[in-house]
């Protein structure tokens, strides 16, 4: 029989931080913050890179303990020793960087740590497919881990997390990678979590799904918590106003293609890529939408010489350096995997693919111009801290993508690939990208941008080129529209 004094009574938090601080050196991460958690709750965690949440959330996965403050999981205060401490408590954490073998197949990397000496791959085959069905993932699970698309491996880092019964999940960034079908199947999967009365911390920089899927928010900014309400309260605007402490507007550019100007001409084809013909004009950006898969990422490693076959205006691109030599530049998709040099400092990495310009006599690199070059960067792209030496790593990532589109631009390219340009970065740093993006279309330059989010690109795009199974399935032109190009990504309206 219940106690009448408890009956009707809030359920207790699954989690409850108080009075939380992390210190490394001097720099305190978090002053003072408390968060609390509930079963079959979503608590949206949000802020500006650098703002704690991830700090904050390492707390709770026993990455990192707290410089002080108190932890309660179940109502007991803990003090994990460490992630597999964190696990035994029932509480996980899905990371944007993605923790996994690529070398390893599918089903090794989601029993990571708990393999046996000796695995029979048949029995863990049969383990894998259970998971992979919760996240959708319809791949053998025996295919290398490396063979998938950046947006499955995230499927399965997600699946991994789900392998034990969890109380606690926190997803940082699960849909960086995904497209909007993915990020469906997903809310699916979080809203039977929540049925099941697992909570679940959301750290996302994409207000829709924060609106479409929490119950709060908990807004983090220069490591205080500043917000914390139930999001049936509030507005998109109301929380971006406590994020960044001033008002950001939707991105939306006018054309400025030049259309007078002969335009670059590109044909591909390759593995996963139907053979097809594009024009890109001086002034122009282009877009590329589609699913995981679809071909639309590819399409920019394959123009770049990374794979596949392409020509520009007639003349085959046979390596990255050659496609350098012709007057492009590719932002890839995964910056820290294959964007920066993380142990260099930002002089280094924006100087990177122009050393050659920078030697004199052969052998002496010229420290002068390097320490220019990189300061006019820094100073055109609004870098911060604005410190040339400062090792990349210690950068926010919105900060790193800078980097990224600087040593691109150091190179003085005519058209520029940019592969989800904004994975990853905040509200305020995104915008502050799209204005780079918009300034350089206005001074001539082709730009053709692959994303996965449809709001990115109906904001910048002249031109939008909608991928399925490796070929364009349909081109749409201003004015977009968000509802449509959704439809025709996913396929629900299909163009003859």
């Amino acid at each position: 029989m219940s106690d009448p004094a408890t009956a009707g009574a809030p359920p207790a938090p699954l989690l409850e931080m108080r009075n939380v601080t992390k210190r490394f050196g001097a720099f305190e991460a978090l002053k003072g913050v408390d968060f609390d958690l509930y079963p079959g709750e979503v608590h949206a965690l949000l802020g500006e890179n650098g703002a704690g949440k991830s700090t904050l959330m390492k707390i709770v996965a026993g990455v990192q303990p707290a410089t002080s403050g108190t932890l309660r999981v179940g109502g007991e205060e803990v003090a994990f020793r460490g992630v597999g401490d964190a696990q035994a408590h029932g509480v996980a954490m899905v990371y944007q960087e993605l923790a996994l073998a690529t070398d390893l197949s599918v089903a090794e990397n989601l029993f990571l740590g708990r393999l046996e000496p000796f695995v029979s791959h048949r029995r863990l085959a049969e383990r894998a497919r259970p998971l992979l069905e919760q996240v959708d993932l319809d791949v053998p699970p025996l295919t290398p881990l490396g063979a998938l698309a950046v947006g499955e491996q995230q499927l399965v880092e997600i699946a991994r997390a789900l392998g034990q019964e969890r109380r606690v999940l926190v997803f940082d960034e699960p849909t960086a990678a995904l497209s909007s079908a993915e990020t469906e199947r997903l809310f699916g999967l979080i809203r039977r979590l929540k049925e099941r009365g697992v909570g679940i911390v959301y750290i996302s920089h994409r207000l829709e799904e924060v609106f479409a899927i929490a119950d709060r928010v908990t807004v983090l900014r220069d490591g205080r918590r500043v917000l914390t309400a139930p999001l049936a309260e509030l507005t998109p605007d109301d929380v971006v106003r406590a994020m960044v402490g001033r008002e950001v507007l939707r991105f939306q550019r006018e054309p400025t293609v030049r259309a007078a100007a002969p335009p670059f001409r590109f044909e591909y084809g390759g593995d996963g890529l139907a053979p097809g013909a594009i024009e890109l004009r001086p002034g122009e950006i282009v877009g590329a939408a589609g699913v995981v898969g679809s071909g639309r990422n590819k399409l920019l490693a394959t123009l770049f010489g990374l794979g596949g076959e392409a020509r520009l205006d007639g003349a085959r691109v046979a390596s990255p350096a050659d496609a350098i030599a012709k007057g492009m530049f590719l932002v890839p998709e995964d910056r820290k995997l294959a964007g920066l040099v993380l142990d260099l400092s930002v002089r280094e990495n924006l100087t990177l693919a122009i050393l050659p310009r920078l030697v004199r006599a052969g052998m002496f690199l010229d420290r002068r111009q390097e320490g220019q070059e990189a300061r006019r960067w820094i100073e055109r792209l609004h870098l911060r801290p604005p410190e040339p030496e400062k090792p990349v790593v210690e950068l926010s990532g919105g900060n790193q993508q800078k980097v990224v589109v600087g040593k691109a631009l150091a190179t003085g390219p005519r058209v520029l690939l940019l592969d989800e340009p904004t994975r990853g970065v905040d509200v305020g740093a995104r915008s502050e990208i799209y204005r780079v993006i918009d300034e350089l279309a206005r001074e001539g330059m082709a730009i053709l941008v692959a994303s996965s989010d449809t709001e990115e690109l109906v904001g910048l795009a002249d031109r939008l080129l909608v991928f399925r199974h490796g070929r364009v399935a349909v081109e749409l032109t201003r004015p977009l529209d968000d509802k449509e190009v959704v439809a025709h990504v996913t396929g629900a309206r299909q163009v003859a």
